[in-house]
């Protein structure tokens, strides 16, 4: 059994950096365009089922990587492991059209584990934003079509930014837990954009532009968790927590590629490798309290804010406004120690958020509604497999706009098991 584990830990190291590269699209929002992309709801599956809730998030089961205090809940002697996997499709309405795509990938990996009973540790990886579009247009000025003919204009986007994090807690009290995160952001945030001519004519040539920007940087996150206990069997409690990420400068790198192409022929008419400067990623403020009622109802709210209204790209700064999110979720386990019904012991799981994003045109907010449900479905050694399903509705068809409406649905498993423990045979 030892040699099974210290197998599993050294293969989870080695996915770790497959994982970076196994990443697929899991967006094709024209408004992934702006700012660094879109931003997802942001957890594994188990909160993402509650709306996406964190901050007072206490898990001693699974792993809760966003706020970092969290990690002490686990038990001393136990080993978490937690994969995931994420499919979905959207549907995109404006102006009496719609289209729909759709999208899947490997979601998250990630490990945790004590160091002693005062000190927990965790490393993974998850997505933080995500590019993915295509949009296409004509020429619609009369003089040109007169002159040079129907011209077709294309624009392309992908990729996103990746979060490696390594993070500690500590119990500085009896009920009180601080935390941090060593995050690496890491990816690229490409944007192409060609120009087609009609094959009729003669005189011009076809182009293609690529600008890329490259992150790669550490960036800080500080979280705190108090338990107020209000049983004397401590099954029933409350939980205040928060996180805060610092406004912090990310390394990042601009390239530039552009040529002519016609037919079978192409030549490069530009290309720049080494622009260096830096995105900011702006405060971020997230504030939550749950309320545990013995061992069977969990409930939390919580109220995230991101300044990007001081948000600046390469010294540029960037047509953003701030973004607040607003959450809810519960969870319901009817009898944890159940042994004769299975449905029991299931956790069923809801919750909903509202967001105004950092996107605004022509006066309107690009803002996102969704709700989730999801159930845990409890194994051996509360080893955990988690489905959660999001409905999520974004934008408007006002001025010109574009409404998504999608269906994500998330699977993780999460492996439990207890380590270091000399077996006895009889």
């Amino acid at each position: 059994m030892q040699n099974f584990k210290k197998s599993l830990l050294i293969s989870s190291l080695v996915i770790f950096s497959f994982f970076a590269q196994a990443q697929s699209i899991s967006t094709y929002s024209p408004y992934s365009r702006y700012g660094i992309g879109q931003i997802p709801t942001h957890g594994f599956a188990a909160t993402k089922a509650m709306g996406g809730v964190s901050q007072a998030v206490r898990n001693p089961y699974g792993i809760n990587y966003l706020n970092p205090a969290s990690y002490t809940s686990q038990d001393s002697m136990s080993f978490i492991l937690d994969f995931g996997f994420e499919t979905g499709g959207t549907k995109y309405e404006s102006q009496g059209q719609s289209t729909t795509s759709g999208f899947g990938g490997m979601h998250h990996l990630a490990i945790s584990f004590p160091i002693t009973k005062w000190w927990g540790s965790s490393l993974g990886i998850a997505p933080y934003s995500q590019v993915g579009y295509q949009i296409k247009h004509y020429e619609t000025d009369p003089n040109v079509l007169a002159a040079i003919g129907r011209i077709k204009y294309y624009h392309f986007g992908d990729g996103g930014i990746n979060q490696a994090y390594f993070g500690n807690a500590f119990k500085i009290l009896k009920n009180l837990s601080v935390g941090v995160n060593i995050s690496y952001f890491f990816g690229s945030l490409n944007y192409t954009n060609k120009v087609e001519f009609p094959a009729t004519s003669t005189k011009y040539y076809n182009t293609s532009e690529k600008n890329s920007i490259v992150i790669s940087d550490i960036a800080l996150r500080f979280g705190v968790q108090y338990t107020k206990y209000l049983s004397t069997d401590k099954s029933t409690f409350l939980i205040v927590g928060a996180s805060l990420d610092n406004e912090t400068k990310i390394r990042a790198k601009r390239k530039y590629y552009a040529k002519w192409y016609y037919g079978s022929y192409s030549d490069t008419i530009e290309y720049r490798d080494g622009s260096y400067g830096s995105l900011t990623f702006p405060r971020n403020v997230s504030i939550g309290v749950s309320y545990s009622y013995k061992n069977k109802l969990f409930t939390s709210i919580e109220y995230s804010n991101q300044n990007w209204e001081n948000a600046t790209f390469f010294g540029s700064k960037q047509p953003l406004i701030n973004s607040n999110t607003y959450r809810f979720g519960a969870e319901y386990t009817p009898n944890r120690g159940d042994l004769k019904n299975y449905l029991m012991r299931i956790n069923y799981r809801f919750g909903t958020h509202y967001s105004s994003s950092y996107m605004e045109f022509n006066n309107h907010k690009i803002n996102e509604f969704g709700f989730s449900v999801g159930l845990g479905f409890p194994f051996r050694n509360n080893t955990r497999f988690n489905v959660s399903y999001e409905y999520l509705k974004r934008g408007t068809t006002s001025g010109g706009l574009i409404k998504e409406t999608s269906g994500i649905v998330n699977l993780s498993l999460t492996f439990y098991d207890f380590w270091f423990i000399k077996r006895k045979y009889n």
